[in-house]
């Protein structure tokens, strides 16, 4: 018996008109496309200007000149128009500006110092230079590492300081799968960093007004009264977190047990925590809507609230995103009497990239609007699947379905990035969110009544006791079986999920039969892939040697198996930063096996004694000088040599020297001999 699915043309025109009713969708689909074609090609400026003054006139001329017959026309031109405008955007906005190479250096302190285990961090902006006997005023935003002394902690958001060492270019490690830090501080236009030891600089008596600057130093005084009240160091990193965005002193196990049981979102202050202050202003303000000049006293009322919020979090990125949405979707809820939540949201979307286009690459910036469009795409979905008559369990039968909700939107987003899903999310947000929801006022209340010793001491004991049991729960949850699934996902499955999940979004508003088709297409093109990816990784031998100055680490991978051999045994708190495990969890392999140089071991792979190693047919040796070798077979990797006191001549054909030190002399004309991971990165070799 052949079943035929029956398309409704109802469902198409609806999907249709749904589209219409979202014009900022286009415009932003556009305006974003524009910005990955200027991300990845060299554009002249003036030419992409000349571009969009041309569309324009064209546009102008055919709406003067109107016919049926330009509509498409002026469509077409409309979308070019905003392709062009997010290319001209762009490459304004990271306009470099001139680096200085030497004289002196008058900088702003931008962020309280914080401490490091050898330094103090800090973003300055320089905003002039001596130079020649001239001043030469400048806009350079550059990351400061201050010697470690008591000067440093009396430095504030706002200090001018002078100094005179040139601030050096921001370069990677070049590690395989590495986190791309310089990319990452690009797209924050800060592109060189500088060391401050003591007496190279010192601090003015001048200081300078900003709004951010000024907001910083309001956080760190909020942050005081937070650690005058009797909090424990733990549950204050949280709250700090939860409330105000401060996030330089968590611990990285509170911030493993709470990305292990789903719950890493509530300690990002983004679009969660705004949207809570959204709700209690709705709470306490709601009324006001049920007037026309009353909700134009509620979005006054709303957006300087939220704002106010933003400015008490020290005006972060994430939180003054968060708050430009809200503040978007508040304006097109109640000042027009038709809205489209979906329209407002890309609205604040389209707004957001025209004032900084570097937001689209932004992760927070990515799952913020995924998610909320989850939520409000797919829960009520969800939601109707049970009928739940019971108040008490909708409530929180609504949670899990938010949950759900926001967790399939992201999942392409978290497993391509972060390369793990948390199993219990489900069960997390049960409890994490409405405590949040209580968290987040309490703390903000507390900040506001610190003065009356009483009712402070009362909110601080009872915020302390529920962030304790928060995190007592969310690590029991972490201990749970299968509580985190590793999962390596690369540009191209990325690609297909993405397609898989939102031909699925589309299929669900529009019922087309083609895009269950679709959805299969791309899921057996996802199999196909991971299938090809199983069957190289299983015949897959390499050898990589890490750029790490202080501890050399080796890298030996054969199929799924794998060993890092290191110079010194690594720390357990070392781990999280062990170049490895990123190689590890990228190509999903298994957990591997630890040694040291001077370990002796033998299996079926791997063969190690006194700094020999045998491995897949390869051999090499670990910081062994040469002469010491056996010269009439040299190994076919010799591995931080202390010394390169031998004849190149006297090197076989298919030996690889790499040291992680710079030698200078009669080597330097030998570069296919000699491979320096400090300058060209970590040296890798597949067979």
């Amino acid at each position: 018996m052949l079943i035929r699915l029956k398309q409704h043309p109802s469902n198409q025109k609806q999907l249709e008109k749904t589209v219409q009713n979202v014009p900022f969708l286009r415009l932003s689909i556009a305006l974003a496309t524009g910005i990955i074609i200027g991300t990845y090609f060299a554009v002249d400026v003036k030419l992409i200007f000349a571009v969009l003054a041309i569309i324009l006139f064209l546009l102008i001329f055919f709406n003067k000149n109107y016919r049926y017959s330009y509509n498409f026309l002026f469509g077409l031109g409309i979308q070019f128009f905003f392709v062009f405008l997010g290319i001209f955007v762009l490459h304004q906005f990271n306009k470099k500006p001139f680096f200085y190479e030497n004289g002196n250096f008058a900088a702003v302190i931008l962020e309280t110092p914080q401490e490091k285990p050898n330094s103090y961090k800090s973003v300055l902006k320089v905003d002039a230079v001596y130079h020649n006997d001239s001043v030469h005023p400048t806009k350079e935003l550059v990351i400061a590492y201050f010697a470690k002394d008591e000067t440093v902690q009396k430095l504030k958001a706002g200090d001018i300081i002078l100094f005179s060492n040139a601030p050096q270019p921001i370069e990677n490690k070049n590690n395989p799968y590495e986190f791309d830090y310089k990319k990452y501080l690009g797209q924050k236009r800060i592109y060189r960093q500088v060391y401050l030891s003591t007496g190279n600089w010192i601090k003015t008596k001048q200081t300078t007004f900003s709004l951010i600057c000024y907001a910083e130093r309001i956080r760190e005084s909020l942050l005081k009264i937070y650690r005058s009240q009797p909090i424990d160091e733990t549950e204050f990193e949280i709250l700090s977190a939860l409330t105000l965005g401060y996030k330089r002193e968590l611990d990285p196990e509170t911030k493993q047990v709470f990305s292990a049981s789903g719950a890493s979102h509530v300690l990002a202050v983004s679009g969660l925590h705004v949207g809570i202050v959204f709700l209690v202003i709705m709470l306490l303000f709601g009324f006001l809507k049920k007037q026309k000049t009353g909700r134009i006293i509620f979005v006054i009322v709303s957006i300087s609230i939220l704002w106010f919020y933003a400015f008490l979090t020290g005006l972060s990125p994430s939180v003054m995103r968060a708050s430009a949405m809200f503040s978007i979707v508040v304006i097109g809820d109640n000042l027009h009497r038709k809205s489209n939540i979906y329209n407002s949201l890309a609205a604040s979307a389209f707004v957001l990239l025209l004032i900084n286009p570097n937001n689209l690459f932004d992760i927070g910036f990515q799952l913020s609007y995924t998610a909320v469009f989850g939520i409000v795409f797919l829960q009520p979905k969800l939601e109707k699947l049970v009928l739940v008559k019971n108040k008490f369990l909708r409530y929180f039968w609504s949670l899990i379905t938010v949950s759900f909700a926001a967790q399939i939107a992201t999942f392409p987003i978290t497993t391509y990035y972060f390369g793990q899903f948390p199993t219990y999310f489900w069960l997390t947000n049960t409890f994490v969110i409405p405590a949040v929801m209580v968290l987040i006022p309490l703390g903000i209340l507390l900040l506001f009544v610190s003065k009356i010793y009483v009712l402070s001491n009362l909110l601080a004991v009872l915020l302390n006791y529920m962030i304790k049991t928060i995190y007592f729960l969310l690590s029991s949850i972490e201990l749970l079986p299968f509580s985190v699934l590793e999962m390596s996902v690369n540009q191209i499955q990325f690609i297909f999920i993405t397609a898989i999940v939102t031909s699925v979004f589309i299929y669900l508003k529009s019922n087309q039969v083609y895009l269950i088709k679709t959805t299969l297409f791309f899921t057996l093109l996802l199999s196909f892939s991971n299938l090809l990816n199983e069957s190289n990784r299983l015949n897959h031998n390499e050898l990589i040697v890490y750029n790490t100055a202080k501890n050399p680490i080796i890298h030996l991978i054969h199929g799924k198996k794998n060993y890092i051999i290191s110079e010194e045994k690594i720390k357990e708190e070392e781990m999280n930063y062990c170049p490895g495990i990123n190689t590890q969890q990228k190509l999903g392999l298994n957990p591997p096996v630890f040694l040291i140089s001077t370990d002796t071991l033998t299996d079926e792979n791997i063969l190690l004694k006194d700094r020999l190693v045998f491995f897949e047919g390869k051999s090499l040796s670990i910081q062994k000088n040469i002469p010491d070798l056996n010269k009439d077979k040299l190994p076919d990797f010799i591995i931080n040599p202390k010394k390169l006191d031998f004849n190149p001549v006297d090197i076989e054909s298919g030996t690889k020297i790499i040291s992680n030190k710079r030698f200078f002399g009669k080597n330097e004309i030998h570069p296919t001999l000699i491979h320096y991971t400090t300058t060209e990165g970590a040296f890798r070799k597949k067979w």
